[in-house]
């Protein structure tokens, strides 16, 4: 395993940091937070559970990350023969929400990705979204089960059911004293107890981001000038400097320095959601030194947990470090057919791509959203022609028209049409609004003609997914793939690069709020992005599909190798609440 070697070390595991958490939890904050109001037993199993989630992380990115020394901490618990590291698969679509919903309920959400269209109430829904979350989880509450009931949970999308203030489903909920310890009902020699311990780790939460804060804004300022004149856009880059400000001087390190209370108060389920890697994956690519040095300063993150659960091994903590998905490397549509996703498809005229083969256009676009498209077009055109950066100001302002073809854009931005188009990483949603339910394929042949042909001939489509009026159909060129059919199933398999990819396409399409044609980027000889980026998920690509969980050494080599779907893991996490298994018997768990 990669280690950061020296001899005198400040960070890792043996570390002067690490050595200083040990003895503040052992010898400060455990005396203090265990005679407390909110000093806790542990689960009815027995055990404590740990979670902690690296979001985006793949099996191939932890490896190249170990190999190259950016993960001290993971590499130390590995080589302390104390845990191990098992495959694990994400289950499709590879995005956060759809794996935090199986994981965190156990049951199947009405999730395509991060963002999609809603047919039925004709407006998009969105995961960074408080109020979409909340609606969602309220869904999720009612037929799933809860996993963190009793716990707690920070930088998730949802709560599982553990207080959900610093979940997005609850983070704009009315703040009140119980968030930062207070309990009415408490005695007062308790409440001091639990309100010192949150004090003096929360100080230096803040004493954190208070001196990172103006380091980080100024070298995020410096970095983004050098990629933008790298690859000639602008795209996505104020955003991206303010969520890695956010991510890595608030997100991270509120939730590893809130975990170590919990685990010095012995909280009995804990999950914590680190986000910053995969947002430097999207905007940088997925092995870019930048991702790993998020990576590496996430991995410091982890270390100050760790320490913490070694302080204090009375509480049988054991901890589970996994993933939702990967990240695949990708190269954004634009770059390949000169136009946005919404441009290429939902324009009346044929793309520069288009010319070897006739197809009908007059049913494929139509309505706002074709004279978005159109409109965009000409203004990359006009962008050919004029010099300099005149040609840069009309091919920015081309792309902030195309904006209005992605249909995940609030109302009042978005282009309306007979078909509307949602980008979302490495696979794309496609929409007729001619229908509130699902289309199956000769409905979408008689309302849209000549588009499924445009998208299954698509250099920028692996292939393209449909409802059949007999069971799901994958399109590629001239072929049609029956996905109920064995021998289709195993060469659309093979097309993607995964040999579950069959069957994550039938899950996809087994989705309700799926589109009407689904876009799967991998397949193409390439893996492409339907947004302007450079690493990506949501799709079905080997990178993305392909995690890893780490885990206690005694569950045996590899027991998370047959989980195919997030729901997977829930049943058996939840197993590890309720129940202490006789010799063997975790494994099988693990496996089933």
């Amino acid at each position: 395993m990669g280690r950061v070697a020296g001899r005198w070390n400040w960070g890792g595991p043996d570390g002067v940091r690490s050595r200083a958490v040990r003895s503040l939890v052992r010898e400060v904050l455990r005396p203090i937070a265990a005679g407390g109001r909110k000093a806790c037993s542990p689960l009815p199993s027995g055990r404590r559970l740990l979670l902690l989630h690296l979001d985006g992380v793949g099996r191939s990115q932890l490896d190249a990350a170990l190999r190259e020394g950016y993960v001290p901490n993971v590499a130390q618990l590995l080589d302390s023969g104390r845990y191990g590291v098992s495959s694990c698969r994400a289950g499709a679509p590879t995005s956060t929400p759809a794996f935090q919903a199986g994981l965190l309920y156990g049951c199947e959400g009405d999730i395509p990705g991060y963002t999609w269209y809603d047919k039925r109430r004709r407006c998009a829904v969105r995961m960074d979204s408080s109020e979409d979350a909340r609606r969602l989880e309220e869904e999720l509450h009612r037929r799933g089960d809860p996993l963190l009931s009793g716990g707690s949970v920070y930088c998730s999308i949802f709560s599982g059911g553990a207080p959900r203030r610093w979940a997005l489903s609850g983070i704009f909920e009315m703040l009140t004293p119980e968030d930062f310890g207070w309990d009415e009902g408490a005695p007062a020699a308790s409440l001091l107890r639990d309100l010192s311990a949150a004090a003096l780790v929360h100080v230096a939460t803040a004493g954190r981001i208070g001196g990172a804060l103006l380091v980080d804004v100024a070298s995020g300022m410096v970095e983004t000038a050098r990629w933008a004149s790298h690859v000639g856009s602008l795209q996505h880059e104020p955003q991206f400097l303010f969520h890695r400000v956010l991510t890595e001087c608030l997100f991270s390190e509120f939730a590893a320095n809130a975990t170590v209370i919990d685990v010095a108060r012995g909280t009995p389920i804990v999950y914590a959601c680190f986000i910053g890697y995969d947002e430097y994956a999207h905007r940088r690519g997925p092995y870019s030194r930048m991702a790993m040095l998020k990576l590496f300063e996430l991995d410091r993150a982890l270390g100050r947990i760790l320490a913490a659960v070694d302080a204090v091994p009375e509480l049988n903590y054991e901890v589970y470090l996994f993933s939702d998905h990967g990240q695949a490397a990708t190269r954004p549509a634009e770059q390949i057919v000169g136009e946005s996703l919404g441009e290429h498809l939902l324009s009346d005229t044929p793309s520069r791509s288009e010319h070897l083969r006739p197809v009908a256009f007059g049913g494929a676009g139509g309505g706002d959203a074709a004279a978005a498209a159109a409109h965009a077009r000409w203004l990359r055109a006009l962008a050919r022609s004029l010099p300099g950066a005149l040609g840069k100001v009309a091919l920015g302002w081309a792309r902030h028209t195309a904006k209005a073809l992605d249909a995940a854009q609030p109302e009042g931005t978005r282009a309306d049409g007979p078909l509307l188009v949602v980008p979302a990483g490495d696979i794309a949603h496609v929409y007729s609004t001619e229908a509130t339910e699902p289309c199956l394929e000769p409905e979408l042949r008689m309302r849209h003609p000549g588009f499924l042909e445009r998208c299954a001939h698509s250099p920028v489509v692996g292939v393209a997914l449909v409802r059949g009026a007999h069971g799901p159909l994958a399109l590629r060129n001239g072929r049609r793939f029956d996905l109920c059919r064995l021998s289709d199933a195993a060469e659309v398999s093979r097309l993607i690069g995964h040999p579950l990819a069959a069957t994550y396409c039938k899950d996809l399409l087994g989705l309700r709020s799926a589109g009407d044609v689904v876009l799967i980027g991998a397949g193409a000889g390439q893996t492409v992005a339907y947004p302007w980026e450079f690493g990506s998920h949501g799709g079905l690509a080997a990178d993305e599909l392909e995690t890893f969980v780490v885990h206690p050494a005694e569950l045996g080599e590899a027991p998370f190798a047959q989980v195919v779907r997030p729901r997977d893991l829930h049943a058996f996490f939840r197993a590890r609440t309720l129940f202490a298994e006789r010799p063997g018997e975790a494994r099988r768990a693990a496996s089933r």
